[in-house]
């Protein structure tokens, strides 16, 4: 079970084995590993916008890694808020630390990376945009060209399912409101997986050149996986027109963290083949 808010619900669900866990009142019910407690019906989403994320592995020790970030910053430029980065650390000998810098691997991140492939390619950077099938591989890419056409591609779809979120932290408690509306007819299982990533991580970066930067600014860093790794199942029954809303709660797993540089991620994705449908992002309040 990911770290989630403790409290006095904690030990009346605690005798359900993880089962839907008792409402705490009528907004707040806590989040077990793979399923939200409950969801209720929503007012819909304004924005119906289809969207696209771009999740590159890197690693402190890959000289191809910063001819990445700049094609990637190119593409945030391009699209704006269309199109969102994740910069995932795994736990391969490209993510060692260089001098006493902090690693910046995460578990998840590296079981993201054993699961599409990515480790076992053993190339990095390595991209994947809304986890999207190439026949039946991952289309993995290296993504320092080949951005626009990939993100093109989910872009000119329009939304199965629009993604709205926003998250506001009191006394580093989290509380992070997802809101769902299906503008079409989805059949498949859906999953909503939450993540935190953070800006402004100024750690020590090989060069093209060979050259290590210590003034190198990391952006879009994955800090942790909120819900469980494959997401909390969504509790609908994907009729195009219909409204759902959960709350989720959160304690952020590390005190170093600057919650001001940080955003959550909403990722809507297909159970069973892990695809994206639609993905949305936010500041921290």
């Amino acid at each position: 079970m990911k770290r989630i808010l403790k409290s006095i619900a904690t030990i009346a669900c605690a005798a359900t084995l993880l089962a839907s866990c008792d409402k705490i009142d009528s907004n707040e019910y806590l989040v077990f590993s793979g399923a939200a407690g409950e969801w209720f019906d929503g007012n819909g989403v304004s924005d119906h916008s289809q969207r696209a994320i771009i999740e590159k592995y890197t690693g402190v020790r890959c000289v191809n890694c910063p001819t990445a970030d700049v094609a990637i910053n190119d593409a945030l430029a391009q699209y704006g808020d269309k199109l969102i980065a994740l910069a995932i650390h795994d736990s391969s000998s490209f993510t060692r630390p260089i001098g006493d810098n902090p690693r910046l691997s995460t578990e998840d991140g590296n079981t993201w990376s054993n699961y599409f492939g990515v480790r076992a390619a053993g190339e990095y950077p390595a991209g994947l945009i809304s986890r999207t099938l190439n026949g039946s591989a991952w289309d993995l890419f290296t993504p320092t060209s080949g951005i626009n056409n990939r993100v093109d591609n989910i872009l000119n779809n329009d939304a199965q399912v629009a993604v709205a979120v926003d998250a506001t932290s009191n006394d580093n408690a989290m509380t992070i409101n997802v809101n769902l509306e299906f503008l079409q007819t989805v059949a498949d299982k859906l999953t909503v997986t939450l993540l935190i990533m953070e800006d402004g991580l100024v750690v020590t970066q090989r060069q093209p050149d060979g050259s290590d930067d210590e003034n190198y600014v990391h952006n879009h860093v994955l800090r942790d996986v909120i819900t469980d790794i494959w997401g909390a199942d969504i509790d609908c029954t994907g009729a195009s027109g219909e409204k759902r809303v959960a709350l989720f709660n959160y304690t952020p797993a590390s005190s170093e963290w600057n919650l001001a540089n940080c955003h959550i991620v909403a990722m809507v994705s297909k159970k069973d083949s892990r695809e994206i449908l639609n993905v949305a992002e936010c500041h921290i309040d």
